[in-house]
């Protein structure tokens, strides 16, 4: 087993036991669950954002090979509208529609799961072997700069995702809130939502963009004392306490219905259309996007829902409480079903 793959099953361990210790210090009255708000204020600005920051340092884009990104929006607003008719049809409330209208469209793409996942197994294939040295391996320099190139690509797509979101999927879902009283001037929700600190992500990120166009050469104590992956790290753990401190099990059973369609859409609709999208963004672009960007989006395409599922729900005044059942019973699909295939057939290929 190589570093990378160990390193990912060290952040696997670290995010089981971080949940486990969020809900348990809930349950035992050790901290009040509002408490989750300031961890994640914290994971977010300063421990995500620094991390998002070098690892866009790092990468060398060519805007020209960098079209692609352009389907991402789509990768959010359809599977958003396919799952409206599907949600209603099993007679769902308004504010749970909503919720499964956010869930399809949003994707654990960045530190916590997607990102990360692709700098711990990409890349592979035909690709991997075209890199490797005559030994058939990768020279540690050599995977450290692609590992690096497959984080931040994870991270541009998280960038995008999140402006798709902001843009298109946030006016759906305030159609979708439950109390009109409470319903926010969408161009003011919008607003908000790019100046507020939980943006500093989207800000640091582009930061990161500048200085790599500019060639700013990233300075070597970065990689000696491994800052970025101590910074990915603990941001996972400090996130995933958070989401333990939110977890409410008794919430799981009531929406057994949703969890297959949302699973449906998620691992199966999703990873079609990014396919099919992806086929004809090559088609039709003046220049192939790199190999390491294709294999990235794919990755991505089968991620489960994100965690930012149940902030948006609260925020729009849908239903939180389903919102945080579907995240969970989603993320443990993709872990015991899906994560499994995509480690067995990355390492076939």
């Amino acid at each position: 087993m190589d570093a990378r793959t160990l390193e990912f099953f060290a952040l696997a361990i670290v995010s089981a036991l971080s949940i486990a210790a969020g809900y348990i210090s809930r349950e035992r009255g050790w901290l009040h669950e509002d408490v989750s708000r300031k961890v994640h204020w914290v994971t977010i600005v300063i421990l995500w954002s620094s991390a998002g920051f070098l690892a866009l340092w790092h990468l060398d884009p060519d805007p020209a090979n960098l079209w692609v990104l352009a389907i991402e929006p789509l990768l959010v607003i359809i599977p958003a509208f396919l799952i409206i008719p599907l949600a209603k049809a099993i007679k769902l409330k308004r504010n749970q529609v909503g919720v499964l209208a956010l869930a399809a469209g949003l994707r654990n793409s960045g530190f916590a799961l997607g990102a990360f996942l692709a700098y711990a197994i990409l890349p592979a294939g035909e690709f991997l072997r075209q890199q490797a040295g005559p030994d058939g391996t990768l020279a540690p320099d050599k995977a450290d700069k692609l590992s690096i190139s497959a984080l931040a690509y994870g991270l541009l797509i998280v960038m995008t995702m999140s402006m798709a979101v902001v843009i298109f999927l946030f006016p759906m879902v305030q159609h979708f809130a439950s109390d009109e009283e409470d319903k926010q001037p969408i161009g003011r929700i919008i607003y908000k939502s790019f100046v507020d600190w939980k943006a500093m992500l989207f800000y640091s990120s582009a930061a990161g963009i500048t200085l790599a166009y500019l060639h700013v050469p990233v300075p070597p104590a970065v990689k000696d004392w491994h800052i970025m992956k101590a910074l990915i790290f603990v941001g996972s753990a400090t996130a995933y306490f958070g989401i333990g401190m939110r977890l409410h099990l008794d919430q799981i059973r009531p929406h057994i219905r949703s969890h297959a369609i949302l699973g449906a859409v998620k691992f199966i609709a999703t990873p079609l259309l990014t396919i099919g999208l992806l086929l004809i963004a090559r088609n039709l672009g003046t220049a192939p996007p790199p190999a390491m960007l294709d294999q990235t989006f794919i990755l991505i395409a089968f991620m489960p829902t994100a965690i930012q599922t149940v902030i948006v729900a609260n925020l729009f005044h849908l239903d939180a409480r389903m919102a945080g059942s579907v995240w969970i019973i989603n993320t443990l699909i993709f872990i015991c079903l899906v994560l499994p295939m995509i480690l067995l057939v990355t390492a076939r290929l």
